[in-house]
């Protein structure tokens, strides 16, 4: 590097063709136009002085004007070119290359440190009117299935004679396609989007299996029993009066129905009056689990739409108005902020992060884990999620989910008691086949054949968007009851959890569609930020390299030039020096040491910018017994003309006056000479 500091700060000179002929003319002018050479009593030697002189002069004039004195000035030469007409540079295409070269590492630069792939992610994520998110959330172009199997009752006359338990058979698949969609989205002031929900059910006769909406099954009569169960620890009277309408309305407390009317409401006498004289309890006529798990009319819910953190994009703000569910006491079991409904979950997952699912029909929130290794689905990769462990507990084994006792009242393990969300029905969640409960629920009933192959619940999230790419939810819906040997009826149930339905949301893969679409998003996009930052740094050091590589050889080149110059100055200097030694060594000494002491200042690198404005004056001495005389050389830096000033007793004077009569000669214009002869 020192080396190359030395080489690029050095001085390098060109010296043009035109002006060695312009030097030729001068001497020959010199001579020719004075009479100088012809004039047999001029001593030579002055004559040869006073030309090596004139000579000298001028090559510094040459040398000056084509020669850059700074390194700046030589990086200027090889990145600007001469504009053709004028004495203004216009930038070369080696320059044009730098300066790209600079502009790629630049932009390599804020690639690396802004990485545009995440900001255009993020601004896609955000949720605005008429976005591709926005829609998407809207209306989920994606097949959503809801699958239900009925507990069909095998021995109802033994069981309610007391002789046998309670004998269940599963029946199904019957299966609906769910149309899942955001209703009525108004966009609020506090970056929040307020809407209804709406899941309608379509039938889906071929996928269910030959299975039919009206296929004769019997099921429990959960109007009867819910009133019983609510009035059984009521007083006497209260208790009268409904075995009274029992009796005349002849309810029975197992019927039999078709499986629609089980799942979408049957027309019942006690639901009817519940309906007629407790409207703000009983708000329908029929009763029917689906339907009043899918009853959204009263519902209205408030997701962010992701301004400021893009990963909260579609997640719950409050339901109904409120961010904790009211039935349940403390955050743990009540908050529902920043759960997924399932069509979005939250954004840029850690592996270590837990995500809240909320669905009205479980009626709580709970919080899903990551397992397992990474799976592909279509052309995406995500991670399974699957419920929290002991999430059906009430505080046996994880003690914050003890909030999940109604009043205190704690159910068995592997029960939530969701009373408060089903009209006050004795209604209770657990998993498929009491599946990871307590033994006595799966003892007490017979046909119950948990397996956790078929009945466990799993997510397969894609982390980066939170786009749900196969979801399978699996719940059990239950009637719990406590004490009811006041009804004779319906004693039987007493202190006994009896399955009604387990169904399972699902969702297998994704559209090819939107497979496509996030398969651009999520794996092509995100190689912006990688290859954007080495094409544009390869290309950046490429360029570089390239301007430097050129301009170290254009700048050997001119070193090794302006060497030969010097060289050649040094060889003219040692001639002029030997001719004027020829003429006589003693007499002529001090004008031959003027004239070797001029070489150095041709060659000084530290010359100022006031340099231009000073005179090189030679003077030329002639001493001996026929001559006495002086001849003064006199050059200007900012002037083209040449000054001879002679002076003393000599034919040189005389001569050099004579000269003088020419008004060329005697104007001094930028080639010619001027002559003062008056001292």
């Amino acid at each position: 590097m020192k080396e190359f500091g030395k080489l690029f700060a050095g001085r390098y000179s060109s010296v043009c063709a035109s002006d060695e002929e312009d030097n030729s003319q001068r001497q020959s002018m010199v001579t020719a136009g004075f009479g100088i050479g012809s004039r047999p009593d001029v001593d030579p030697a002055v004559l040869s002085a006073a030309q090596v002189a004139l000579h000298r002069i001028q090559r510094r004039k040459s040398l000056k004007a084509n020669r850059s004195m700074k390194s700046i000035d030589i990086l200027g030469s090889f990145f600007n070119k001469p504009n053709q007409g004028n004495h203004n540079r216009v930038p070369t295409r080696a320059f044009l290359l730098l300066a790209i070269g600079f502009l790629a590492i630049a932009t390599a630069t804020l690639v690396n440190v802004f990485e545009p792939y995440d900001l255009i992610f993020k601004w896609k994520l955000i949720m605005s009117d008429g976005g591709e998110i926005f829609n998407l959330w809207a209306k989920p172009p994606v097949d959503l299935y809801i699958k239900i199997y009925l507990f069909n009752i095998t021995n109802a006359q033994a069981f309610l004679a007391g002789h046998e338990k309670l004998q269940v058979e599963q029946v199904g698949p019957y299966v609906y396609k769910e149309i899942m969609t955001h209703e009525n989205i108004t966009f609020n002031r506090n970056n929040t989007m307020s809407s209804t929900p709406s899941h309608p059910l379509v039938w889906q006769k071929e996928m269910s299996g030959g299975r039919r909406e009206d296929d004769e099954v019997v099921m429990l009569n959960i109007a009867m029993l819910a009133i019983s169960h609510l009035t059984s620890s009521q007083p006497f009277l209260v208790r009268m009066a409904l075995k009274t309408l029992l009796l005349s309305t002849k309810s029975e407390p197992i019927v039999r129905t078709t499986a629609k009317e089980f799942m979408f409401g049957y027309p019942s006498a006690l639901a009817t009056l519940g309906n007629t004289f407790l409207p703000n309890w009983i708000s329908f006529e029929k009763v029917g689990l689906i339907d009043r798990m899918y009853d959204f009319s009263s519902d209205f819910e408030t997701f962010y739409t992701g301004v400021p953190n893009p990963a909260h994009s579609g997640l719950y703000a409050t339901y109904r108005g409120e961010t904790n569910l009211p039935q349940w006491e403390g955050d743990h079991c009540s908050n529902i902020e920043y759960a997924s409904d399932g069509t979005k979950f939250k954004s840029f997952i850690q592996s270590n992060e837990t995500v809240k699912f909320f669905r009205k029909s479980m009626c709580r929130p709970i919080n899903l884990y990551r397992v397992g290794e990474e799976k592909t689905y279509g052309s995406l990769k995500g991670y399974s999620y699957v419920f929290e462990a002991n999430a059906f507990d009430n505080g046996v084994t994880n003690k914050a989910n003890k909030c999940f006792c109604r009043k205190g009242d704690c159910q068995p393990v592997g029960l939530i008691d969701v009373t408060d969300c089903y009209y006050g029905f004795p209604i209770s969640l657990s998993f498929p086949h009491f599946m990871n409960g307590d033994l006595g629920l799966q003892q007490n009933i017979t046909g119950i054949n948990p397996d956790p192959a078929k009945h466990s619940s799993a997510f397969v999230i894609q982390p980066e968007s939170g786009l749900p790419l196969s979801l399978s939810v699996k719940v059990q819906i239950n009637m719990h009851f406590k004490d009811l040997t006041n009804f004779q009826t319906v004693s039987k149930f007493s202190y006994l959890t009896t399955p009604m339905l387990w169904f399972e949301i699902m969702m297998t893969k994704l559209p090819d569609s939107l497979d496509s679409r996030f398969n651009f998003y999520l794996n092509i996009l995100p190689l912006v930020n990688p290859l954007g930052f080495w094409t544009s740094l390869l290309l950046g050091i490429s360029l570089l390299g390239y301007a430097i590589t050129r301009a170290t050889l254009h700048m050997s080149r001119n070193a090794h030039h302006a060497v030969n110059i010097s060289e050649g100055i040094y060889a003219r200097a040692k001639t002029s020096q030997n001719l004027r030694g020829g003429a006589g060594t003693k007499v002529y000494s001090p004008c031959e040491m003027k004239l070797i002491d001029m070489e150095p200042a041709l060659l000084d690198a530290s010359e100022s910018p006031d340099d231009r404005h000073h005179c090189d004056i030679i003077t030329l001495s002639c001493i001996s017994s026929s001559c006495s005389s002086n001849v003064k050389v006199g050059h200007c830096h900012d002037d083209d003309d040449i000054c001879v000033e002679c002076f003393a007793n000599n034919p040189l004077v005389r001569d050099l006056k004579k000269g003088s009569t020419d008004p060329v000669k005697q104007q001094g214009t930028q080639d010619g000479i001027r002559s003062i002869a008056d001292f």
